[in-house]
C-alpha cells in the first residue's frame, strides 16, 4: 500500500501489474500479410543481477542466453503458438519476439511483444532462428524480401 500511496504524490495515474512467478521465455516470430506466420524455437535469458538491466545485459559476462530450454511438457509448444496469435492479433508485418512468463506448472502467461528486437551479436531474435537452423544471412534475405513484397501488395 505504501507503493501505492509514493506513486500517487508524482501521478494521477497508476498501473498495478500482477506478479507473475515465472521464467521469462522469448520466441520469435516472421510472416504476416500473405505469409504464414512462423514461430522459431524459444530462448531464456538467465540475467547475472536481480534485473536485466544494461549493465547485466552488456556488461555483465556471467549473463547468458539458453536456446531450447527444459520447460515444463508442452510449454515450449504453448509459447510457440500463443507467439503467432499474439503477432496476428496485431497484425504484426516481419518480425517481432513475443515474451512470456512460464510458470511451474507449465502455464503460460503473454508478457509483451518487441515489435522491432534487436539484432546484435547477443540478440535473442537472430539466435533463435539459427538454432532453428536459418543462418543470419539467410534470415536477413528473408526480411528483406518480406519487407519487397509488402510493397508489391
Amino acid at each position: 500500500m505504501e507503493a501505492l500511496v509514493e506513486a500517487g504524490k508524482h501521478d494521477r495515474k497508476i498501473l498495478v501489474e500482477e506478479m507473475i512467478v515465472g521464467r521469462e521465455i522469448e520466441c520469435a516470430v516472421f510472416g504476416g500479410g500473405n505469409a504464414p506466420v512462423e514461430a522459431s524455437g524459444v530462448g531464456e535469458i538467465l540475467a547475472a543481477a536481480e534485473f536485466y538491466d544494461f549493465d547485466a545485459k552488456y556488461y555483465n559476462s556471467d549473463s547468458r542466453t539458453v536456446v531450447d530450454p527444459v520447460l515444463p511438457e508442452g510449454a515450449t509448444e504453448r509459447v510457440r503458438e500463443a507467439a503467432k496469435a499474439i503477432f496476428q492479433a496485431v497484425d504484426g508485418y516481419g518480425l517481432a519476439r513475443v515474451d512470456f512468463f512460464v510458470k511451474k506448472d507449465g502455464g503460460v502467461v503473454f508478457n509483451e511483444i518487441n515489435t522491432m528486437p534487436g539484432f546484435t551479436a547477443i540478440s535473442m531474435y537472430p539466435m533463435l532462428w539459427e538454432a532453428a537452423g536459418m543462418n543470419k544471412d539467410r534470415l536477413v534475405d528473408r526480411l528483406m524480401e518480406h519487407a519487397m513484397d509488402r510493397g508489391r501488395v
